[in-house]
């Protein structure tokens, strides 16, 4: 969904949160990538009534995201994803 979005007019925070509306979900985390070779941003999302975890990932044209699973991955900033969802099932 959130690649139907036009991230170039909307940015990618607002096209984030727009899909995450219809999705029941909400952001975790979003941040620059200032090292990174293939991606600018990052957020970290929790979706559905299970708050399954994902990785939403901003290339560098602003023009396409790139989407991973939290649970198995294994990129530091993923385990950080899941404690922090964590934190809001907990409340």
């Amino acid at each position: 969904m959130l690649d139907m979005s036009d991230l170039v007019a909307l940015g990618f925070e607002t096209a984030l949160l727009n899909t995450l509306e219809q999705l029941d979900g909400r952001v975790l985390f979003n941040r620059r990538l200032d090292s990174d070779d293939d991606f600018q941003r990052v957020a970290a999302v929790a979706v559905g009534p299970e708050r399954d975890v994902a990785l939403v990932f901003l290339d560098h044209s602003g023009t396409s995201t790139s989407t991973e699973a939290a649970a198995g991955n294994q990129r530091a900033m993923a385990q950080e994803a899941i404690e922090e969802a964590r934190k809001i099932t907990d409340v």
